[in-house]
């Protein structure tokens, strides 16, 4: 139904007003000239019913004064449109009463999102100068926004649609929303999903790897693509196919049969390997005469087909849309196109005054998705429509300028977008276009991917291909490990999207959410909270001798190091990391819940379920798990399970529960374990008996392997430690380590020749530290003693290896130039190891 009426208790209204308290800080303030009061859906609005409040109600002859016990509005009953002389809400800031008026300028709103970053290079376009057009959000360090719905379309209903678009009634209006929730940010998210639209969960599979490369593939390229990615043992999940899939042309439906010459065969074969296909859009030109549907358009259109070359586009006539999508769209996905990329970049005007093509077109897609297949998660992949667009889920932002810049602008504005419920923004990783995209440069964009809502790498034809193995080593191997990496992500990353189902709280968001009193939460725009238990500050800029700098805010509390094995304090660090080195601080003792070897996200439930546990005192973690796919999510609870790491007399406890009232895996599951930044332990138990484990020295990290577990019933763990800190001794190793080997080349490359008084193999025998006690765990102690005492005499050995072995007629000078990138990484390690 087309109509979101408010509860009507919580309407207060009088002449040519009417005032609906939604939540006690969220406010609804309608206007009319002609007494005329809306209560169909809007775009924007779907819900005004957040059940029955509680709220006083005072009123004289001239003035109503509403009181919800967190804010107060006052209102003079002169007829006149709302304005600062009629109008006034106060509340509670921090101890401070603030009165917020009609017109008063929101000067500390924190900002949402915008349509596009089409041909923007960072924050400013790459030839008008301008910059991103952001919006407003739904929070502000004022304490107050507002979101003016006067304007917007609403809906009506349709015996074709059941709803339908139509302008609001003439006359003068206000219909505009405040939201008075002071820093409280997470709660005003919450109740603005109720009537905004929560952010559905995505399909499972969508959180995978998605190729995309706009390029004239046949479908056996596609096959031979695909073929190296499986044979590289890359994970990938979708194969978006930009618009050469169709006959040349701005706008098409017709398979181009020279690339595709079986369609059916085509998808059907890409479902048999697992993979799901989207296809793009560009409906703005219609119909025309070369298209295998026009004769069946233009006759249900009314025309002659014998008579006209082109049906036009029409968003705004419900028949056109009816046949859009029976007879253009509905044939594709009956033979396998599981969703599609509308790429829509036609203007914001139709023949319907006030109407903007792109929220609507948006809206139709998901809903005749919902509607044919009611089964299944709809999906559709489009730029962002304004408010509200958030209910449809995935955002394409468009062909940026591939340069370091506009990496750096990406993080930002992804995390910011959260503030308008705007969660699942996919970039072209890489860019799009121009700029210079070097493999160091990709890869960075792509470790970002990682750690995005959605991972999705594209580029125009006149920029560098995309497919991994384009690359020169060690690109190749290690762009895979970082999309593998994401799969092992993908049940603490779905946990975190379910969330945001609930409450409105994205998976990327700002820091601010956690810690609005800290002002570097609001500075330090280039990091962001990753679910509830990582905080990202991926690379930015190039390498300088062998590592990228990169400084880094984290707040109150220990936070581990993921790249460097070290954990830190809150504070502000300047910090260098390696090409392969992501910056990821997890919250100290969190389990992470995650999986081992997955190359497709089809499973209806996780195949195995890993538990990376990382250092701290105590934490906790937890899983939701479902079919995947369903939209079962929306009413059941599906499966949670609750972890726990605690410390006891001589071990490490971890404790697994399947939340109370939750749904039951359906089968047992392999369980593994990963204890990262700790000393080799004594002996490993689950439930009481002995477990399987390795030790992997060069990460100084446990791993336990618990077999076949019935997680529907309680699970301990213990590991048993002779230390009683099984941390502190190994601390930073995994970065002093990850250095070392750079070192050690270059220290192997130089050596030459046996000299007796020189010790060439030096650098070699300290970079294979890790690799001797993964061999020998229990020598642990001793290897890192022979470490500490020889390291501070690495780089005296090194320069007598450079000025004393001669080879090649090199001089001195050159092959320190050499060598130097590696020093500097030395000097780097030295004064992290004082």
């Amino acid at each position: 139904m087309p109509y979101a009426f408010a509860n009507a208790h919580n309407i207060v209204s009088g002449k040519n007003f009417r005032i609906t308290v939604i939540a006690e800080r969220f406010i609804r303030f309608e206007w009319s000239a002609e007494n005329i009061f809306e209560d169909r859906k809007s775009l924007a609005v779907i819900n005004r019913d957040l059940g029955k409040k509680d709220f006083s109600v005072s009123r004289t002859a001239e003035t109503t004064v509403i009181d919800t016990g967190r804010v107060k509005i006052s209102f003079k009953e002169d007829g006149k449109k709302f304005s600062a002389a009629n109008l006034s809400v106060s509340f509670d800031l921090n101890g401070k009463t603030v009165t917020w008026h009609p017109g008063d300028p929101d000067t500390g709103n924190l900002k949402g999102t915008c349509r596009t970053l089409d041909e923007y290079e960072g924050d400013t376009h790459h030839e008008t100068g301008k910059k991103v057009p952001i919006g407003n959000g739904f929070i502000s360090r004022d304490g107050w926004s507002v979101v003016d719905d006067s304007n917007n379309i609403v809906l009506d209903k349709n015996e074709l649609f059941g709803a339908w678009v139509t302008p609001r009634p003439a006359g003068e209006k206000q219909d505009f929303y405040l939201l008075a929730y002071g820093h409280d940010y997470q709660n005003a998210l919450k109740d603005a999903a109720e009537v905004f639209g929560r952010q559905p969960l995505l399909p499972r599979y969508a959180l995978g790897y998605w190729f995309s490369r706009y390029w004239a593939y046949s479908d056996t390229e596609i096959f031979d693509l695909l073929d190296d990615f499986d044979a590289a043992k890359i994970p990938i999940d979708v194969m978006v196919i930009d618009m050469d899939w169709h006959l040349p042309g701005w706008t098409g439906t017709t398979w181009d049969k020279r690339y595709f010459p079986d369609p059916e065969k085509f998808l059907a074969e890409m479902h048999r390997r697992g993979l799901h296909t989207a296809l793009n859009l560009h409906p703005a030109d219609g119909v025309n005469n070369r298209e295998e549907q026009f004769p069946a358009m233009a006759k249900a259109m009314g025309l002659d087909p014998e008579k006209c070359d082109l049906v036009p586009f029409d968003i705004t006539d419900p028949r056109y849309m009816h046949n859009y999508f029976t007879l253009l769209h509905h044939p594709h996905e009956d033979i396998g196109v599981d969703f599609w990329w509308m790429d829509w970049q036609q203007g914001e005007s139709t023949a319907m005054p006030g109407l903007d093509t792109l929220p609507w077109i948006n809206h139709l897609h998901w809903t005749d998705m919902a509607e044919r297949h009611p089964e299944k998660r709809p999906l559709i992949f489009s730029r962002f429509g304004g408010i509200g667009a958030g209910r449809y889920v995935i955002g394409f932002s468009g062909d940026t300028i591939s340069t370091f810049k506009s990496l750096k602008y990406q993080i930002g504005f992804t995390a910011r977008s959260s503030n308008v419920l705007y969660g699942y923004w996919s970039h072209d990783l890489g860019g799009h276009m121009l700029g210079d995209l070097t493999p160091e440069l990709y890869l960075r964009w792509v470790q970002f991917g990682m750690l995005s809502p959605v991972m999705r790498t594209h580029g125009s034809k006149y920029s560098p291909d995309r497919a991994f193995f384009t690359k020169p080593y060690p690109f190749p191997r290690l762009l895979g490990d970082v999309v593998r990496r994401r799969y092992e992500l993908v049940p603490y990353i779905y946990t975190a999207c379910r969330k945001a189902f609930d409450t409105g709280i994205s998976l990327c968001r700002p820091l601010y959410y956690t810690y609005p009193e800290c002002e570097n939460a609001y500075t330090f725009e280039d990091e962001y909270f990753f679910g509830d238990d990582f905080i990202a500050a991926p690379v930015t800029s190039p390498l300088k001798d062998e590592q990228s700098s990169r400084t880094i805010f984290l707040p109150p509390g220990q936070w581990y190091d993921t790249a460097r094995g070290e954990m830190l304090a809150g504070g502000t660090y300047t910090r260098n990391y390696l090409l392969e080195e992501i910056p990821l601080f997890a919250r100290a003792g969190a389990v992470i819940p995650g999986q081992k070897n997955v190359s497709r996200l089809n499973g209806s439930s996780i195949g195995n379920l890993l538990l990376t546990v990382y250092p701290g005192a105590d934490g906790t973690g937890e899983l939701y798990d479902d079919d995947g796919i369903s939209e079962n999510y929306r009413t059941s609870p599906g499966v949670r399970l609750d972890f726990r790491n605690h410390r006891e007399a001589g071990c490490r406890v971890i404790n697994i529960r399947r939340r109370e009232n939750s749904e039951m895996f359906a089968e047992d599951k392999e369980l593994f374990l990963r204890f990262p930044g700790v000393i080799p332990p004594e002996r490993v138990t689950v439930n009481g008996n002995d477990a399987r484990w390795n030790y992997c020295g060069e990460k100084m990290t446990l791993e336990v392997s618990a077999g076949e577990v019935d997680l529907n019933i309680p699970c301990e763990i213990r590991v048993f430690y002779r230390e009683a800190d099984e941390f502190a001794p190994v601390a930073g190793c995994q970065g002093m380590f990850a250095r070392l080997k750079i070192i050690g080349a270059a220290h192997n490359y130089l050596g030459g020749n046996y000299h007796k008084d020189i010790d060439t193999r030096l650098g070699q025998e300290l970079s294979h530290t890790g690799r001797r006690i993964s061999l020998d765990p229990a020598n642990w102690r001793s290897e890192l003693a022979n470490l500490r005492a020889k390291l501070p005499t690495l780089k005296e050995e090194i320069i007598k290896t450079v000025n004393f072995l001669y080879w090649g007629g090199e001089s001195a000078e050159k092959r320190m130039d050499d060598t130097r990138p590696a020093l500097d990484v030395l000097d780097d390690l030295l004064t992290w190891f004082k």
